[in-house]
């Protein structure tokens, strides 16, 4: 039974250094996106299209409320702007959630494994 439970040891140790490693990977890319390389995701971004402000209705021709509003374009580039930003937040804060969890998993695990020998 000796043997099982140094499998178990070993594999869990296993999955939270792949963890550790992954959520490291994500921070790296997120750092090396927003300092070195900061062209890198602009690419997935695309402008604002202007809008066709005429828009047929069974009666007559009505015009959308968007038309009326000449900060439209500048509030919508915000928009897309702080949805980028809370999406590198995201993605940050689940490498950091990753290796925190996995660090103490590993170690523990990988302790007890050693120990079993």
């Amino acid at each position: 039974m000796s043997w099982i439970r140094k499998v178990y040891l070993y594999l869990v140790a296993l999955i939270s250094l792949v963890i550790i490693v992954t959520g490291s990977i994500q921070l790296i890319d997120l750092g090396l996106k927003q300092w070195v390389f900061t062209k890198a995701d602009q690419d997935y971004y695309y402008p604002v299209a202007k809008l066709d402000c005429t828009v047929f209705s069974e009666s007559e021709r009505i015009k959308m409320p968007e038309c009326n509003d000449p900060d439209y374009q500048a509030r919508e580039e915000q928009r897309q702007r702080d949805s980028r930003d809370s999406q590198k937040q995201r993605q940050a804060s689940t490498a950091i959630a990753m290796i925190v969890v996995g660090t103490p998993v590993f170690y523990f695990h990988f302790k007890l494994a050693r120990k079993e020998q």
